[in-house]
C-alpha cells in the first residue's frame, strides 16, 4: 500500500518535502525534507531491484514507470506540486529579518496561490490523503525554524506581528499587532469626553491625553482608549477608571511605560500601567461595575425632612435619555439604586451621594427626562430638579 502509493508520487518530479508531508504521520522524529530524502532513497533501491529481478519480462508500460520514477528523482527538476517553494522559503524570511521591525514574537502564515492549491489537491486526487500534511502548515513551519534561528520567538497566541508569506507575489508581508497598555485613569476637570468626539466638538479628549505621549514613543499610527464605562462629558472622574490603551501599528515596542506616563499633562492622572492583551480589552468592555456618585442638585425650595424621602428609591425603570437616544437603542431598562444619601445645603440646593449598578444615568435620575426616568429625584420631591455639578467617585471593584 505504501510502496505503491509512493511509486505513483514519484511517477512526476517531486521535491522532498511534497514527498516527505505525503507522509507526515509516519516515520516520526524527521522533518518533510528528511523523511522524503529517506523515502526516494527507499524508491530507487525498490526499482534497482525490481528491474534486475524482471529485466527479461518486465511488460514495457512497468518499464517506462520505473524509469519515470529514477527521473523524478533527479534534484535539479521543478518539483511538480510546490514549483520549488521551498527554495524561497529561506530567502523571504531572512528578508523580513532585514527590514528590522522592532519585534521579539512573531506567528507565520500563508497566503497560498491558485495554482498552488490546484497542485495539491490534484496529488491527493492521484495518491490519496491517508498520512499527509497540507502544504501551508509546513511552509508556516520551515519559515518559522528560520526566523527563530535569528533570535526570534515563535509565539501563536499573542505575537509581535505576523509575518504573512504571499505566494502569488512571491513576498513575505510584515502585520504589525498593536501595544496594549493596562491602566486606571482619574479625569480631573469637566468638558472633555472620554474618546475623541467624531465630529472635532471638542478639541481633545482622556484617551488623547493619555496616548499623545504613548504615540510618540512608540511612532505608532494610531490609537483606542477601550474603557470600564464611561463618564459624562461634564463629569470628574475621580474614581480610578480601569482602561486599555491599544498604540495600531508600534514601530517601537521596546518602552519605559512609567517614564511615558511621567508626560501625560495634569487634567488626566493614571496609575498602575502595565502591558495588556485583547483578552483584557474584552473583560473590562464587558465588565459592569457598581458606580458611587456625587451631585450638585438644584430645586425650587427644599427642607431637611423633604430629602428623607429619597430613601425610597430602590429599584426605578429607566428609558434611554432624550439626550443620547439619537445614538443608542431607545430602550426602558430596569435599574438598581444601592443606596442614596442627600446633604441639606440651602433651600435651594442639596447634594446627593448615590450608588447604582452600571448602566443608570445619574442626570436623568434627578431629573425624570419627562418620564423616561421613573421613579426619580423630581417625582419623589413633587418638583422640578437639575444636576449641577456631577462626579464619579468611586468605580467598585467587581466581586
Amino acid at each position: 500500500m505504501i510502496a505503491e502509493k509512493l511509486c505513483k508520487i514519484l511517477e512526476k518530479p517531486v521535491c522532498d518535502h511534497c514527498l516527505g508531508r505525503q507522509f507526515a504521520q509516519l516515520l516520526h522524529g524527521y522533518d518533510n525534507k528528511e523523511r522524503g530524502r529517506i523515502l526516494r532513497t527507499v524508491a530507487a533501491m525498490f526499482v534497482d531491484i525490481t528491474e534486475y529481478e524482471n529485466r527479461m519480462y518486465m511488460s514495457n508500460f512497468h518499464a517506462f514507470r520505473f524509469h519515470n520514477i529514477k527521473n523524478a528523482a533527479v534534484k535539479n527538476k521543478k518539483c511538480d506540486v510546490c514549483g520549488g517553494i521551498f527554495r524561497e522559503t529561506e530567502k523571504w524570511s531572512e528578508r523580513a529579518v532585514r527590514k528590522k521591525p522592532d519585534f521579539r514574537t512573531f506567528l507565520v502564515g500563508t497566503k497560498l496561490s491558485s495554482e498552488l492549491i490546484r497542485k495539491e489537491e490534484e496529488m491527493w486526487e492521484r495518491v490519496g490523503i491517508d498520512y499527509c500534511e497540507p502544504i501551508k502548515a509546513e511552509i508556516n513551519r520551515e519559515a518559522g525554524k528560520i526566523i527563530e534561528k535569528k533570535g526570534y520567538a515563535f509565539d501563536p497566541k499573542r505575537p509581535d506581528v505576523n509575518l504573512i508569506i504571499d505566494v502569488s507575489k512571491r513576498k513575505i508581508k510584515i502585520e504589525v499587532n498593536p501595544i496594549f497598555i493596562y491602566g486606571e485613569y482619574q479625569k480631573l476637570v469637566r468638558g472633555i469626553p472620554q474618546t475623541k468626539w467624531p465630529s472635532g466638538k471638542y478639541k481633545t479628549s482622556v484617551e488623547q491625553i493619555i496616548a499623545k505621549p504613548f504615540m510618540k514613543a512608540t511612532s505608532g499610527s494610531g490609537h483606542k482608549l477601550h474603557g470600564c464605562g464611561r463618564e459624562d462629558i461634564n463629569a470628574r472622574c475621580l474614581g480610578w477608571r480601569p482602561f486599555v490603551l491599544e498604540i495600531l501599528q508600534p514601530k517601537k515596542r521596546a518602552i519605559d511605560i512609567k517614564k511615558t506616563a511621567k508626560k501625560i499633562p495634569g487634567k488626566v492622572r493614571v496609575r498602575n500601567l502595565r502591558l495588556s492583551n485583547i483578552e483584557e480589552v474584552r473583560r473590562i468592555k464587558e465588565e459592569r461595575r457598581d458606580k458611587t456618585y456625587h451631585a450638585v442638585v438644584r430645586c425650587e425650595h427644599i427642607t431637611r425632612k423633604d430629602l428623607k424621602k429619597l430613601s425610597v428609591i430602590k429599584e426605578l425603570r429607566q428609558r434611554t435619555p432624550t439626550r443620547v437616544s439619537h445614538r443608542r437603542a431607545d430602550l426602558w431598562r430596569t435599574r438598581t439604586v444601592r443606596h442614596i444619601k442627600a446633604s441639606y445645603i440651602n433651600k435651594k440646593t442639596f447634594v446627593i451621594e448615590v450608588r447604582t449598578e452600571a448602566g443608570l444615568y445619574i442626570k436623568e435620575l434627578i431629573s425624570g427626562d419627562n418620564g423616561r426616568t421613573n421613579p426619580s429625584i423630581s417625582s419623589v420631591l413633587g418638583q422640578p430638579c437639575t444636576c449641577k455639578e456631577l462626579d464619579v467617585i468611586r468605580i467598585h471593584t467587581k466581586k
